[in-house]
This record gives structure tokens, sequence and C-alpha cells, in this order.
């Protein structure tokens, strides 16, 4: 998302109350003064910066983005390389473990007329926009590399590593009592 302080209220609602020029001022590419060619970044997440966007499902957060940016006369191409680890809860034994990511995604900016996001990879910003704000990018890209069901990986035996007693308490809670109104119909299935 570029940023523009006399049209921010254009912004999604979740960006809304941020602060572009607080703690996230760091992650605003100046890209006007960049030559053309091939730049590199790298930023580090951490749970602060997801506080920001008030996302608390993390309890920690190690994440490193490397960045490669190659800048053409209207157009950047952005390659994120995003890899680290987050705190989750387990959505099956509510304990939490840290959880791996590993994943690319790529992002082209184009020069144009006037702001378009038609295309979750291409977006189009006015030609008197020199700042591009990378925060929001590495949000979404961070949050949407998180299974719906987060839960402790299996170990190299294929057994889960949740907390025991809270297995075992499900399986307990989840086995069927036999009903007793059906016993009587057991005795009417005869072999062929």
């Amino acid at each position: 998302m570029f940023v523009d302080k006399n049209n921010i209220c254009n912004f999604a609602p979740l960006f809304e109350k941020r602060d572009a020029l607080g703690q996230l001022k760091q992650y605003i590419l100046p890209f006007s003064g960049l030559s053309l060619g091939f730049h590199q970044f790298h930023f580090d997440l951490d749970e602060k910066f997801f506080a920001e966007f008030e996302f608390n499902e993390f309890e920690k957060a190690r994440i490193g983005v490397d960045i490669d940016l190659e800048k053409q006369e209207r157009m950047m191409i952005f390659n994120f390389a995003i890899k680290g680890i987050v705190n989750v809860m387990c959505d099956r034994c509510l304990d939490n473990f840290d959880f791996s990511m590993d994943g690319q995604e790529r992002l082209i900016v184009k020069i144009g007329e006037e702001r378009e996001e038609d295309d979750d990879e291409i977006v189009v910003i006015p030609e008197n926009v020199h700042q591009l704000d990378l925060s929001i990018y590495l949000f979404e890209y961070v949050v949407l590399m998180l299974p719906m069901k987060k839960t402790h990986p299996d170990d190299e035996n294929g057994n889960t590593t949740c907390n025991p007693e809270i297995i075992k308490r499900i399986n307990q809670l989840s086995a069927p009592e036999p009903d007793p109104r059906w016993d009587s119909l057991k005795g009417l299935i005869t072999d062929n």
C-alpha cells in the first residue's frame, strides 16, 4: 500500500487506525531514489510488528523476510522470501508450539494514472507516489501462510506430539457409549 497522508482514509478498515509514520515507518520504501536494476532488502518481523495490526495470534514471532526488488522504468517486481517461526496455540490440545513457515510471494507494482488493486499480485500506483508501505504486504503474506487448523506436527512415526493428557481425555470423551436399545436388534442378523 502506498503512503499518501492526504488519502489515508481510502485504505482498508483494518489498516485505517495504524500510524504509517509511527512504529512501522521502517517498512516504508522510498523507491523514487533507487536506481534502475536489482536491489535487496531484509526485514525482521516479531510479535511487536503484528501487534501494530492488532493481531494477537502469536505469542512470539521470529521471521526474516528477504526482498529482491527489480526496478524498471515504470514497474517494480518484488520477490519476497519469508522464513521463520511463530509460536501459536494448537487447535487440538491448546498448548503452544513453534510453527515453522517458509514461503515465497511476489508483488508487481506498476506506475499508472491512479491507484488500482485488481489482482492479488499486481498493484497500480499513481505517478506522484514515491514510497511504498511494505508493512501491509508483509503482514498479509505471513498471516496467509498459517494453516486454517494449527496443530502440533506429527513425529517421525506419524504420532501426534500434542499434550498426551489432553489427547487421552479427548479420546475418552469422543468414544461412543453403546446404546442398549439396539441390543435387541443384534439377534435379528443371520448369516446367509
